[in-house]
């Protein structure tokens, strides 16, 4: 037990990004209470966790991975520099989140995408769920379709012409 005390003592954003699950995990919890405890939106506190978020929701393990998709949604939420973050964390939440069979990790992972679009990044979204779909998987053909939905955007032309029509069906054949 003494590895535990000696990451006990870092810092919040040094635990974020230690090699210890349990450190990962400890960090992402403290993270999400002080990102709910902070009042001013535009704090210099939010500037500390810009270059972390996306290891929040890309994190190995699948137990700090859900916390920290909670403190990556709490950030999102709260801070007035969440934006600059949109790319990486969108992109992140493609690769690792929607891929997974956890429901959770999901559900968190989509409303991660929506509060991005709330905060007027819906271009930055589509465009990296666009990106996700070279993968082939139907799971970011529905987050992408959710958030085609939720903003009542265009869906942008995708290299093969009847990409709304595929989409549709993938919805359909999934429910």
């Amino acid at each position: 037990m003494g590895d535990d005390s000696e990451w006990m003592k870092l810092p919040i954003d040094q635990k974020c990004e230690h090699k210890v699950w349990k450190a990962r995990l400890n960090g992402y919890e403290e993270a999400l209470k002080l990102f709910q405890r902070i009042e001013d939106e535009k704090s210099p506190e939010w500037g500390k966790y810009l270059g972390l978020i996306k290891r929040f929701v890309t994190d190995s393990n699948a137990v700090a991975q859900l916390k920290g998709l909670e403190a990556a949604l709490a950030f999102v939420e709260n801070a007035h520099v969440a934006g600059k973050t949109t790319g990486e964390v969108v992109s992140g939440v493609v690769t690792k989140v929607f891929n997974q069979p956890k429901a959770r990790a999901k559900e968190l992972g989509m409303d991660i995408c929506l509060m991005y679009m709330e905060i007027e990044k819906a271009e930055v979204v589509q465009d990296e769920l666009l990106k996700g779909l070279d993968n082939k998987n139907p799971k970011i053909v529905v987050a992408f379709h959710s958030t085609k939905e939720f903003h009542r955007i265009p869906m942008q032309t995708h290299k093969e012409g009847n990409f709304p029509a595929v989409s549709e069906i993938l919805i359909i054949e999934m429910d």
